[in-house]
């Protein structure tokens, strides 16, 4: 086993780019090894581990990326993705679409669908104007040259693991291809977020016009890697670009590669925020779904792909800058156990489903629910579980007034919540599960439930008025939990009006509904005196607000959108 080291010196998707970009690399050289990729937490670094060592042989010269053909480029290439061709081709797509609304998508011809993968090249001719005197494409004309074992030479020397790769990287380039003025390209920001035109540190001590120059073959590694694990997409209503590469954590390449292939297929977007939910809900339920190598066999999907590392550039005019570096994780909640995994990865997938439609439903150009997607967010970048129950404990009541005005919502489900809170990380050490399993809790949570949405759906349905429907009760719960004193009043106070309209309709002989008792206060009393106060209230709101798993509203199903396709609402790019 050869194995190579690529430390990740900027901290950002630039060092993934090249740890990729050289796994590409040493299994072009050598087609019947294995490459895995592994990422060294210890060591602050990608290791690549190559099942049989590679050979370079005088005169190879190896295509490692594609090049591309713009309008004003007349090369003859023929393996160059032609950029104008497939601009037309989507173009073409999106008047089928307008002309073909009602066909599902299973029905549309494969050949009307765009490249899954375009936005890569597009997002690349937008950055790098002219794209035929780039560093790109002067790297692709230098690699297919003779001179290509002599830059394929450094980068495994670089790379050996036995020193600093990048300092050993410029210090060859520097002896070996002295006087060469193909021994560098110019650095641009979508393959390096942190180094841009004029400032090349993240804390620079001067600033000039000038762009850093790197060794050509490693950014042409980058290059490489962008089509590896790379996403670009437009967010939603904007022309801005946001860049997201996964981040591998225990992987094959060639699995990695198959995998991101099956993302891209399946990604939808959306705005700023939900891109990021959705991008780590939807690589999560692909690697739930991927088996062709028996990729998940137990364990959590984080432990083979960690997430996503994001830059976010803004539209400036007549350029995009970098106004956001972040990471979104993996949820960490997921996790198929040794036995019956077959079974949980249905469930999972069930669940993350729920979770992907639910963000899907909320408009991020409203405010409300802007701060409903940065709470979820920050739920699945932390794995924490307040976060998750702030976002509930907000989430149902603002479901409830939608309702009450006659717009679709989607609930989320007790029985999945139950899933989602019990695999939290510190879920044991919060007794999550022994609070949600309570039989007094879950009493007063269905009080709650029949308090709101379903007397809601009571009177919008059937035009039954038989109780009151309490849509500030979740507000007046989360406000009174700063003590538990102060959260049994406010909680003893609505089980009173609740236990009060229960007699007032058996008097006028109506339908009854079921009773909180005595003891299933004194539960929720004893669970309030072993546990934070906060939780059991929004534990409470969380339940009470969802939906039963049997439970018949007559909800209607949503209208298919749109933007049905991986692409379809995102703007042209280019």
């Amino acid at each position: 086993m050869t194995t190579y080291t690529v430390p990740r010196g900027q901290g950002t998707y630039a060092d993934t780019l090249m740890a990729l970009g050289l796994g590409r690399l040493l299994k072009t050289l050598n087609s019947q090894g294995e490459v895995r990729i592994h990422l060294a937490a210890d060591q602050d670094a990608f290791t690549l581990d190559i099942s049989q060592p590679v050979l370079i042989e005088a005169g190879t010269a190896i295509e490692l990326y594609d090049y591309i053909k713009t309008e004003r480029d007349n090369t003859s290439l023929a393996s160059a993705f032609d950029y104008e061709r497939e601009k037309e081709r989507r173009q073409q797509f999106f008047k089928w679409r307008e002309n073909n609304k009602k066909t599902p998508m299973t029905e549309v011809p494969e050949s009307v669908f765009p490249r899954p993968d375009y936005s890569l090249y597009s997002s690349l001719v937008d950055m790098l104007k002219p794209m035929d005197t780039s560093g790109y494409a002067t790297a692709h004309r230098e690699l297919a040259s003779e001179r290509f074992c002599e830059h394929v030479k450094i980068a495994l020397d670089a790379f050996d693991g036995d020193g600093s790769p990048l300092s050993k990287a410029d210090a060859g380039l520097k002896i070996r291809l002295k006087g060469n003025k193909f021994n560098e390209v110019s650095v641009v920001q979508i393959f390096n977020p942190v180094t841009g035109k004029g400032m090349n540190a993240p804390k620079p001590n001067s600033i000039g016009m000038g762009q850093e120059k790197a060794p050509l073959i490693l950014e042409a590694l980058k290059y490489t890697g962008w089509f590896i694990g790379a996403v670009a997409v437009t967010p939603k209503g904007s022309k801005d670009l946001k860049v997201l590469v996964v981040q591998p954590a225990d992987i094959e390449l060639e699995t990695l590669r198959q995998i991101m292939t099956e993302f891209r297929q399946e990604f939808m977007g959306g705005g700023a925020i939900q891109l990021d939910i959705l991008a780590a809900l939807t690589l999560t339920e692909t690697l739930l779904r991927h088996d062709e190598h028996k990729t998940l066999k137990r364990g959590r999907p984080k432990d083979i792909l960690s997430g996503f590392q994001t830059a976010y550039f803004q539209n400036l005019g007549s350029a995009k800058g970098v106004t956001n570096i972040s990471f979104i994780a993996l949820p960490s909640w997921v996790r198929l156990a040794d036995e019956n995994t077959e079974g949980q990865r249905k469930t999972w997938l069930a669940v993350l489903e729920e979770h992907r439609r639910v963000i899907r439903n909320l408009d991020e150009s409203h405010s409300e629910e802007r701060h409903l997607l940065e709470q979820y967010r920050d739920f699945l970048s932390g794995q924490d579980v307040h976060a998750f129950l702030e976002f509930l404990s907000n989430y149902g009541p603002h479901a409830l007034r939608l309702a009450d005005r006659g717009k679709f919502v989607l609930w989320m489900t007790t029985e999945n919540l139950g899933r989602v809170l019990g695999n939290m990380e510190h879920a044991e050490r919060n007794n999550i599960h022994r609070i949600i399993t309570d039989a007094g809790f879950q009493s007063v949570a269905g009080a709650i439930r029949r308090a709101t949405r379903s007397s809601l759906y009571a009177k919008k349905l059937q035009n039954d008025r038989t109780y009151d429907i309490h849509y500030g009760l979740a507000q007046d719960l989360k406000r009174s939990a700063v003590t538990k004193t102060k959260f049994m009043a406010a909680l003893s106070d609505f089980v009173a009006e609740y236990m009060n309209e229960n007699l007032r309709a058996a008097d006028r002989g109506k339908r009854g509904r079921a009773a909180v008792t005595t003891e299933d206060l004194l539960s929720v009393g004893i669970l309030l005196d072993n546990n934070d106060p906060q939780m059991v209230a929004m534990l409470l709101i969380a339940y009470g607000y969802a939906k039963e798993p049997k439970e018949e509203t007559g909800e209607a199903e949503p209208t298919p959108a749109d933007d049905v396709s991986p692409e379809s609402n995102q703007e042209e790019q280019a």
